[in-house]
């Protein structure tokens, strides 16, 4: 940080110096008075499908529809999703989801093994940012934060009900016990299958109780 604040203080002749930031309030106070702020939204659904069309003209209309959706607006989350399988992950996990309170065990189980096999790190990371997406969606649209656009009218009706199948403060606890454990995976090197059957079990307790 105090490299990057000295080159702000003193730059290059005839520079532009782009600084990109996740979390700004983190950066050092005086690097941030020393710049101009500009917030980049995400871009539209409508514009990120026009370019899932443009990159991937194979790709069925409804497939390009559905990933960006799951991209919340970035055309490039969109196509490392295409590229990695992610949609069929994606309705995979949602075709569980929809068997809650009573998951089908069997489905569970063929899903933590596909994504537990050696050399799926990638389709089980995937996954994983996956869970927390959705997870993240259903608490934002339970709380009345954020309404559950871009989702088809099944998935919309599969949010709501598992949404109000508990509390939020319940779905908070839930959320982080998820993330924690999805995270200590890599940290740790867990079991991939025993991790995903954790997951969507924790989820069962959750909307069962």
């Amino acid at each position: 940080a105090n490299a990057v604040l000295k080159v702000l203080e003193e730059p290059p002749a005839r520079a532009l110096l782009l600084l990109v930031s996740h979390n700004p309030g983190r950066l050092l106070a005086t690097i941030r008075s020393r710049c101009r702020k500009l917030a980049l939204q995400p871009l539209p659904g409508e514009t990120v499908e026009k370019l899932i069309a443009e990159a991937l003209p194979d790709l069925d209309a409804g497939d390009a529809s559905s990933l960006a959706s799951l991209a919340d607006g970035s055309p490039g989350r969109a196509l490392a999703l295409a590229a990695e399988g992610g949609l069929e992950i994606y309705r995979a996990m949602t075709g569980l989801l929809e068997t809650l309170p009573r998951l089908d065990i069997p489905a569970l189980h063929a899903f933590g093994a596909r994504l537990g096999k050696a050399g799926a790190d990638e389709a089980f990371r995937t996954a994983s940012n996956l869970l927390r997406w959705w997870l993240a969606r259903l608490i934002l649209s339970a709380s009345g934060a954020m309404a559950a656009d871009g989702l088809t009218d099944d998935e919309k009706a599969l949010m709501d009900r598992l949404g109000q199948a508990v509390g939020l403060d319940r779905w908070f606890e839930v959320w982080e016990k998820i993330n924690r454990l999805l995270t200590r995976t890599d940290q740790i090197n867990l079991d991939r299958k025993q991790v995903v059957l954790n997951v969507f079990l924790t989820l069962e307790n959750a909307v069962r109780s």
